[in-house]
């Protein structure tokens, strides 16, 4: 049964992979007669490895399909449209804009997705999940950031079943129209139970832990906390996992088992073992369902429900085969699982705890095997969390020795009797779980004091494909029961990985890479042994910033470990919002400022025009704003030239028409490509200075049906009717442009090269 689930988990991801869905006829042909060879190959060779492949990767098409077929239409983006329906998601009482999911049952005869994520903002109204409301709405198809090192964002919203995303108008049509209905009776069961973890415990710091803990919303968790979760490897810890229902599960069976002392169960026919069993899953579904029924809480039922009905009916069943059942079982379900981390994480786990302990002749005493599953698991989901992530945890098998034990038999126990007090008396309630809050922070300087050693978190970069299969044999030798001959190989295969460091561009030559940050600005110019990072994105009502978000990200997957220097050009938020986290993530040498910046980091300089620096035969200019300029914001913009033989870029900021006209009355040299200015608006890229820079390549940095309607066509069609090619961060994700003196000018666009079939645009 193992073979059957990884044979449909195979068709799937070859499904996953694709830049576009198959034609439906030609497709649904060819598909049609590989399922009857492989049915041919199933019954006279029983060879159903083939077969499942085609039937898992047949499955997930039809699924994926619908779902795009249930995309909102190009057509009605940007429109306000009245929908109707529920709330399905939980909302954080304690944001000012509460985000939530909305399942539509009615769009005014306008035919838009089933689910939508909306925001409403600035309203002390706080829907509740089930709750049937109508609203005025402003929508877009799915929309994120696309960049190397980047979150799939676009691919989160598909799996989830959300085919558009915007925001609440403000409107006297908006609504409630009904209470909540049956059908959401556990999601209603979840948010009351939350609310009254909160009302039980204040304003303790640790609440987003404890409703995490105790029905799986970790929407109240800081930034920080994740932060600490994450660089500790302990983020499995923060939501109920399969080791918490396990327990809880374990806890009820031993319970159920005291059935046989009541005196009419000898006459029912029910032994300890029935009890057990029917306790057991009782205890199982219900903590599932109270967790969210995410894909490893799935993994963990089916799995204990298949070991109480072999239980009960007194079979055997491999473990083996009841993760294939498991696996199986999720992907029928849920096609789009195998997009899902936890999907991953979870099942591997599972794989690697039984690769490592199964077979061995040795017994060991209990220490020995917590610290060699702990470390089984820790190399062997090395691959799966690299490719993820990009990063490792190096103090994650630490962290995890002291806090499994600590989370697992004392606080999990906890948080579940104080919620369940919580909803008899918030008194005794608020006792149990001011328990568990204090000593979550007790433990906490323990974690932080991990999060924060230099060494806590190894960076990987973006690596070739093949570095990743040597990294994925690696583990595999690593953790299966082998001679030191093996372990060895095993060292050696994963040499390639950890001393793997991108190529940088050769002396003279230089890279510039115009992130897509939505509207704001972001760029990474690069030389041969030197970075320059010019404005950092925006920043966002949430707290989040693009510098988190997006440049980082990037800067690790291209393997950059520190900053030369970091260019802000002028004070709007959309072009210095994300700096704060790049200072705080990287080294940086330098910091230069434009005028307006009125909160510079300590140490900056400001521009100044005539500025200039050299690294690696790649001269860097500062154009603008000249010594004293009184002008604007805008116009005070650093405006960098980078020239070298391979040819010559300017980074122009947000300067308008008459900085432009400084620029040209100061002499303005042609080059390459142009960065233009203010996102495309129609107060810059003057007749005059479009007509003195007549570059090859103009780039747009802006977001996707901005409010400002930028790129304006007019601006775009100025440069196109100069001679250049026009890119536009909306539709190509991240711009990256290679300036060699032996191939010209190359420019890569993220979104081309990197697509998937989800993708909006």
């Amino acid at each position: 049964m193992w073979r059957i689930g990884i044979a449909c988990l195979i068709g799937l991801c070859c499904l996953q992979v694709l830049p576009e869905l198959p034609p439906v006829w030609p497709g649904a042909l060819l598909l049609f007669l590989g399922v009857l060879l492989g049915l041919t190959a199933a019954i006279f060779l029983r060879a159903y490895f083939f077969l499942v492949i085609l039937l898992g990767f047949a499955w997930g098409w039809t699924h994926a399909q619908l779902r795009l077929d249930r995309d909102l239409p190009t057509e009605l983006e940007g429109r306000d449209l009245i929908v109707t329906g529920r709330i399905a998601s939980m909302l954080d009482v304690r944001e000012a804009d509460p985000q939530f999911e909305f399942d539509v049952d009615d769009a005014s005869d306008a035919r838009v997705s089933d689910r939508i994520r909306v925001a409403w903002y600035d309203t002390d109204l706080r829907p509740q999940p089930g709750e049937r409301w109508r609203f005025v709405v402003r929508l877009k198809r799915r929309n994120g950031f696309a960049n190397p090192g980047g979150f799939d964002y676009e691919g989160y919203l598909f799996r989830s079943g959300i085919g558009a995303s915007g925001y609440v108008r403000r409107d006297a049509r908006n609504e409630r129209l009904e209470p909540a209905a049956s059908g959401y009776a556990m999601l209603r069961t979840r948010a009351w139970l939350g609310s009254r973890i909160a009302q039980a415990t204040g304003n303790s710091p640790m609440l987003g832990i404890l409703q995490g803990l105790a029905v799986g919303d970790t929407q109240a968790m800081t930034p920080e906390q994740w932060r600490v979760f994450t660089a500790t490897g302990t983020s499995h810890l923060m939501a109920i996992s399969g080791l918490h229902i396990t327990m809880i599960a374990a806890l009820a069976a031993s319970l159920g088992g005291l059935i046989v002392r009541w005196r009419h169960a000898q006459r029912l026919r029910l032994s300890a073992v029935h009890g057990q069993a029917l306790a057991g899953t009782f205890a199982a579904v219900s903590y599932s369902l109270l967790a969210g029924m995410s894909v490893p809480t799935q993994r963990t039922l089916v799995m204990l429900c298949l070991f109480f009905a072999v239980r009960w009916s007194r079979r055997e069943l491999s473990i083996a085969n009841g993760l294939g059942i498991a696996l199986l079982g999720v992907l029928i379900v849920d096609p789009f699982a195998s997009l899902t981390i936890g999907t991953w994480l979870s099942f591997g786990a599972v794989a690697i705890i039984l690769l490592a302990t199964v077979g061995r002749v040795a017994r060991d005493g209990t220490t020995t095997n917590f610290i060699r599953v702990q470390a089984a698991v820790t190399i062997g989901l090395l691959p799966i969390v690299v490719i993820a992530f990009g990063a490792q945890s190096v103090v994650s098998p630490i962290a995890n020795a002291v806090a499994v034990p600590v989370f697992t038999m004392v606080i999990v126990p906890l948080v579940l009797l104080g919620s369940f007090l919580a909803t008899l008396s918030l008194d005794l309630g608020g006792l149990v779980l001011g328990l568990a809050a204090q000593l979550l922070e007790w433990s906490w300087p323990l974690l932080r004091w991990f999060a924060e050693l230099p060494w806590a978190m190894w960076y990987f970069p973006e690596m070739p494909f093949v570095h990743y299969v040597l990294l994925i044999l690696a583990a595999g030798l690593s953790i299966a029961p082998s001679v030191w001959p093996t372990r060895l190989a095993a060292v050696l295969l994963c040499v390639p990985a950890l001393s793997y460091r991108p190529a940088t561009p050769v002396v003279g030559d230089y890279e510039v890479t115009v992130l897509d940050v939505g509207q704001g600005l972001s760029i990474v110019v690069r030389t041969h042994a030197h970075v320059l990072v010019y404005d950092t994105g925006p920043a966002f009502r949430t707290g989040r910033d693009t510098g988190e978000l997006v440049v980082v990200p990037y800067l690790r997957a291209r393997g950059i470990r520190a900053l030369d220097r970091l260019v802000i050009s002028h004070d709007d938020l959309d072009h210095r919002g994300g700096a704060g986290s790049i200072l705080r993530s990287l080294p940086t040498k330098s910091i230069m400022v434009g005028p307006s910046v009125r909160r510079a980091p300590t140490g900056a300089q400001r521009c100044v025009a005539g500025q200039r620096w050299r690294w690696d035969e790649v001269t860097f200019e500062i154009l603008h704003p000249a010594e004293g300029s009184t002008a604007g914001d805008n116009d005070t913009s650093c405006v960098v030239r980078i020239s070298a033989a391979s040819g010559a870029t300017v980074l122009t900021g947000d300067i308008e028409a008459g900085a432009e006209l400084e620029l040209l009355n100061r002499g303005l040299a042609p080059a390459d490509v142009v960065v233009v200015a203010h996102h495309g608006s129609r107060s810059s890229s003057s007749a005059e200075f479009v007509e003195a820079t007549r570059p090859r390549l103009a780039v747009v940095s802006a977001g996707y049906r901005n409010r400002w309607g930028f790129p304006q066509p007019a601006i775009t069609q100025k440069w196109r009717g100069a001679g250049a090619s026009v890119a536009s961060t909306i539709d190509a994700g991240a711009i990256r442009i290679e300036m060699t003196r032996a191939r010209g000018m190359t420019v890569h666009e993220y979104r081309r090269e990197h697509r998937r079939y989800w993708a909006s645009r």
